[in-house]
């Protein structure tokens, strides 16, 4: 079944954003972030009619770990100038997560944007947004083959594929010593990892997704005992807590790595 689904998710031809006439001012496209940045990309190229997206000075395209009021407030800005061709200009925002003041302040410029203006925000999931600015937003999903998302957090196989499913399987696999170590050594702020940082609230994300999927795979769901009940539940609690850009990596990693059982 997972193969299935990596393989219905690579084929991206099917989803199509642009339609003649019908471009909207602003979209939410949410599901698979790796999917929607490559329809994108193609779209965009056709569009414009160029090799590279960083040949044309109406796109701009930013990638967030959060959102925040001042990336809302250099957004606004920019939509304001006036744009170098006459084909329209078009903001691309890939968000892990975004501030409450930074929707607020963005309800206005989705709700009267200017004419040439359109943006697309690629997320993982719409339970971060606000309901007033969701109703700004054409709402797409991946997962249910680029129609209108329902809201809630199901989300897919990232585009890491097997190796993210390979470092959850080990995971699981490991003592409760070792998963701290793991944890340590993988995600979080250490001499041994390059640049010494934690590693985004994206990529942590990705992986607590992994763990659900493959911990879903690996449980009898008609014996499914109370510590995998708990197990799966935490695990989707989580990803909605990292979405909060103040939230603390460490805490919600160890708190998942002593709570799930050892399989």
């Amino acid at each position: 079944m997972q193969n299935s689904n990596i393989k219905n998710q690579n084929d991206n031809s099917k989803f199509k954003i642009f339609k003649a006439g019908k471009l909207h001012h602003a979209y939410l496209l949410v599901g698979e972030t790796g999917c929607w940045k490559e329809v994108l990309k193609r779209e965009l190229k056709d569009f414009f009619k160029i090799e590279s997206l960083t040949s044309c000075p109406d796109i701009w395209w930013q990638n967030y770990d959060s959102f925040g009021i001042k990336d809302a407030h250099n957004l606004i800005e920019k939509e304001a100038r006036h744009g170098f061709g006459e084909q329209g200009r078009f903001f691309v925002l890939e968000v892990s997560s975004i501030t409450l003041e930074a929707q607020n302040a963005l309800l206005k410029t989705f709700e009267e944007p200017v004419p040439d203006a359109h943006f697309f925000i690629i997320a993982r999931n719409v339970e971060m947004f606000l309901p007033t600015l969701k109703s700004r937003l054409i709402i797409l999903d991946s997962r249910l083959g680029g129609l209108a998302s329902k809201s809630g957090f199901d989300a897919e196989v990232s585009p890491q594929g097997a190796r993210g499913e390979s470092s959850a399987s080990s995971f699981l696999k490991l003592d409760y010593p070792d998963r701290l170590d793991f944890i340590q050594k993988e995600f979080l702020k250490s001499p041994v990892r390059a640049g010494g940082k934690d590693k985004t609230k994206s990529e942590i994300i990705d992986f607590v997704i992994e763990l659900e999927k493959t911990l879903h795979a690996k449980i009898d769901m008609g014996k499914i005992t109370k510590d995998e009940q708990l197990a799966l539940h935490e695990l989707e609690k989580c990803q909605r807590y990292l979405q909060n850009p103040r939230s603390s990596n460490r805490l919600i990693l160890e708190h998942l790595a002593l709570i799930i059982p050892i399989i």
